[in-house]
């Protein structure tokens, strides 16, 4: 379950439409009927989606958007819209966590280039 928060729904607006779409009709909602049930604003709602299309989470056509995953990803789905309807101060603290690790990874990563990029230009000085 975790997984799948951090390699597809790694924000809220990202898990509300994934519970949204879960409880839809074939699992299919247009943008601005998703904007309305989660009450988030549709630039936010469409931004989401194009994220969730690019994870091959959602399929967008007609103007709808779909749930498409798989079917090993279909019970992890189950199990985390039923704990997040149960409990979303634990997503709140879960998402944070994810949130955190990536930020703490993008500044390992910009030290490091930095890093590099200092060493080749005293390297090319000397």
């Amino acid at each position: 379950m975790r997984r799948l928060l951090e390699d597809s729904l790694d924000t809220f607006e990202k898990l509300e439409i994934a519970v949204a779409l879960w409880h839809a009709t074939a699992h299919t909602r247009s943008a601005r009927e998703l904007a309305t049930h989660t009450q988030l604003p549709i630039d936010s709602i469409e931004r989401a989606l194009a994220e969730l299309v690019a994870a091959k989470f959602v399929e967008l056509a007609g103007g709808l958007a779909r749930l498409v995953i798989q079917q090993a990803q279909r019970e992890h789905l189950k199990t985390l819209v039923e704990l997040y309807e149960g409990d979303r101060i634990l997503f709140v603290r879960l998402l944070s966590e994810i949130s955190v690790t990536k930020i703490r990874g993008m500044a390992a990563r910009a030290f490091a280039e930095a890093f590099q990029l200092r060493k080749k230009q005293e390297d090319n000085d000397g």
